[in-house]
C-alpha cells in the first residue's frame, strides 16, 4: 500500500535548512552558487564535500496542495471529476452520502473549497473487498492524518540534481530537467505570495500541476529502464556467465545440450585458467587448445606458472 512522507516530520528529524526561495542558481553573472538558490554552499554544503550527497532543504509553496503520489491515484483510479474542481472548469455539490454532483451553483469550484470540504467528500466504494476499496481506505487514512496535503516540498540533495558548468567563455550552464521544476515551483510559489481569491486558487492548481510534472520526472528517474534502481542496482552483470538463444539441433541425443565454444569458455572460465596453468595434466594440453582459449577469453595466460 502507498505511503507518503510526512515533509514537516521529515524536515524537523533531519535538520534541513532553509527554505530555498531564490529560483537564481548564481550570483549575477557569476558562478558562485547563491546562498539561497538551489545549490547553496550556505544550505548544502561546500561544493564538492559529502555533505552535498546527504542535505535536504524544501520549498515553502505558500499554498495547500493535495500530495503528488495522492494526487496521482485519486486522479487516475478514484475520481476524475477532482480535476475538474480543482481547477474551476466545473462546479459540483454533495449529496447526502458525500458522493459529488454537477451542479452549476455548486460549493465546490476550485482549490480552496475543496480543501474546506474534503472531509466531507466520500468516494464510491465497491460492494466487495476490492483494490479500489483499499486505495480509497488509505486516501482517508492520511486525511485524518493531515497528511493528504502539503504545503512544503522537499528538495534532494545537490548530488543528485548536478549541474554542467561550460568550459568555453559565453556558453550557458546545463541546469537539468530537476533543477528547472524547481525553480519553476519556487518562482509559482513567489507569485501565490501576495494573490487571494480566485486568482489564488488557479494558481494554486497550477502549482499542482507542477508537482504532478515533478513526481512524474522523479519517477522516471528512479524506476525506469535508465533509472538509478536499474542502473546502480539491478544492472551488475553477473562473473562468468552468458546469454544466447536457444535454438533446437536434431543432431543432439536426447537429454543433452549443445553449448558454443565461447560460452562454455565464459562460463568455465576460472577452470580453464586453473586448469591451463595448475593442473598436473597441464603440460600435456596441446598449444593449439592454450592459443585458442587465449583468443576466446581475451586472456593472456602466463606459461611461467605452469607446473
Amino acid at each position: 500500500m502507498i505511503k507518503v512522507l510526512n515533509s514537516e516530520k521529515f524536515i524537523k528529524e533531519n535538520r534541513c535548512l532553509g527554505p530555498i526561495s531564490i529560483p537564481q542558481i548564481f550570483m549575477g553573472n557569476s558562478y558562485a552558487y547563491h546562498p539561497q538558490g538551489l545549490l547553496s554552499e550556505d544550505i548544502f554544503g561546500l561544493d564538492g564535500s559529502p555533505e552535498r550527497s546527504k542535505k535536504y532543504s524544501w520549498i515553502d509553496l505558500n499554498c495547500e496542495v493535495i500530495h503528488p503520489i495522492l494526487f496521482d491515484t485519486l486522479d487516475k483510479r478514484i475520481e476524475r471529476k477532482i480535476i475538474s474542481i480543482l481547477s474551476g472548469d466545473k462546479s459540483f455539490s454533495l449529496s447526502n452520502d458525500g458522493s459529488l454532483i454537477e451542479d452549476p451553483n455548486g460549493e465546490l469550484d476550485g482549490f480552496s473549497s475543496f480543501i474546506k470540504n474534503i472531509h466531507n467528500i466520500r468516494f464510491r466504494e465497491d460492494e466487495k473487498e476490492s483494490d479500489r476499496n483499499k486505495i480509497i481506505n488509505m486516501i482517508y487514512g492520511n486525511i485524518k492524518k493531515d497528511l493528504f496535503f502539503i504545503s512544503r516540498l522537499i528538495i534532494v540533495p545537490p548530488r543528485y540534481r548536478e549541474i554542467m558548468i561550460p568550459e568555453k567563455e559565453g556558453e550557458k550552464p546545463e541546469i537539468g530537467e530537476l533543477n528547472s521544476l524547481y525553480r519553476k515551483i519556487i518562482i509559482q510559489a513567489n507569485q501565490l505570495k501576495s494573490v487571494s481569491g480566485s486568482i489564488f486558487d488557479i494558481l494554486s492548481f497550477r502549482m499542482q500541476l507542477l508537482l504532478r510534472e515533478l513526481y512524474e520526472l522523479v519517477r522516471v528517474i528512479v524506476s525506469k529502464k535508465q533509472g538509478l534502481v536499474r542502473n546502480l542496482l539491478l544492472g551488475k552483470r553477473v562473473d562468468f556467465s552468458a546469454r544466447a538463444v536457444i535454438t533446437p539441433n536434431p543432431e543432439l541425443p536426447l537429454g543433452t545440450v549443445g553449448l558454443p565454444f565461447k560460452v562454455a569458455c565464459s562460463i568455465f572460465e576460472p577452470i580453464l585458467i586453473y586448469g591451463l596453468t595448475n593442473a598436473p595434466q597441464a603440460r600435456i594440453i596441446p598449444e593449439e587448445f592454450h592459443a585458442t582459449i587465449k583468443e576466446v577469453l581475451g586472456k593472456e595466460i602466463d606459461t611461467d606458472l605452469l607446473i
